[in-house]
């Protein structure tokens, strides 16, 4: 067992939790229900537009909010979104686009899309603010940009791990920064009920992260593969839980290298933060942004 590469360094409506409903009325289906609609419509050639349009009327406002954070001209902003949505139900489509919450990944498109434009022929015209964090973005140190962008991926795939709901409340109260009140009346939960379910989602973020720094290899054996999973819960509760796990770490020096490694981490990690949730976020949706022709430049 080893671990990846540690990197030195390192914006509504719900994005796909359902509201209260009211007493009788059926909840809206999420944006997950909605993409498995329009992917077997896809399939099966009937395709379902009335999932679109429920995405689409659920999603514009913020998108077009977002749009026009980045480019100065009204016009642009509606252009970049149409071409968001279009580009997003082109990849959903070919098998790819959002698996959970549309909207951080609608947002990504809509800025790997501004990015695009302000460089080619169409010379979008950028926000001052959009445009001096382009500049920074591309004007990089190569290695800072490769250790920034591996983060990102670690990042990418503990988030990917979090169930739908845990990933929907990280982006509303870490991203958006809704209110409480707000976020429990979108997510259908009490005061108290949040608030439990935030905690469980950012430590489960945590958690996830440092699993993702565990890298199990061809050569580990049986129970090396077995406890990998354990030793980021281990190292972020601050005890190692279970006979056999200790007596693995005291065995193997693979493992017990890895979980020192993780410790040194784990001290070493800030609080789950907007930029943590939204570069995983982003980081998910920039695969399959460059799959259906987004191929700006990287965050």
């Amino acid at each position: 067992m080893r671990l990846m590469p540690r990197p030195r360094a390192c914006a509504g409506r719900s994005a796909g939790a359902r509201r209260v409903p009211a007493r009788g009325r059926e909840a809206p289906p999420s944006d997950q229900e909605l993409t498995r609609r329009l992917r077997e419509g896809y399939r099966e050639g009937t395709p379902s537009p009335a999932a679109g349009e429920i995405l689409y009327r659920r999603h514009h406002e913020a998108a077009l909010a977002y749009a026009r954070t980045c480019c100065r001209a009204p016009h642009d902003a509606e252009d970049l979104v149409s071409e968001a949505f279009i580009r997003t139900f082109q990849a959903v489509r070919s098998g790819g686009g959002p698996r959970g919450p549309w909207r951080p990944y609608l947002l990504t498109v809509i800025r790997h899309t501004a990015i695009e434009r302000s460089v080619d022929e169409r010379r979008l015209l950028l926000t001052a603010d959009f445009e001096s964090w382009r500049l920074q973005a591309t004007e990089a140190d190569p290695q800072q940009r490769l250790l920034a962008e591996e983060e990102r991926r670690l990042l990418a795939r503990g988030f990917a791990a979090l169930p739908e709901r845990w990933r929907a409340v990280l982006w509303h109260t870490l991203v958006e920064g809704h209110s409480p009140r707000r976020v429990a009346a979108l997510m259908g939960l009490s005061p108290s009920g949040l608030t439990s379910l935030s905690h469980r989602a950012r430590e489960g973020l945590r958690e996830a992260y440092l699993r993702a720094h565990v890298r199990v290899t061809p050569a580990d054996d049986e129970r090396c593969r077995h406890f990998s999973a354990m030793i980021g819960a281990s190292v972020r509760r601050g005890v190692v839980r279970g006979r056999g796990l200790a007596r693995h770490l005291a065995e193997c020096a693979s493992c017990s290298r890895a979980y020192a490694e993780l410790l040194g981490l784990n001290a070493a990690m800030p609080e789950a933060t907007s930029a943590a949730a939204a570069s995983a976020a982003s980081a998910r949706a920039t695969g399959a942004t460059r799959a259906t022709g987004a191929t700006g430049a990287r965050d």
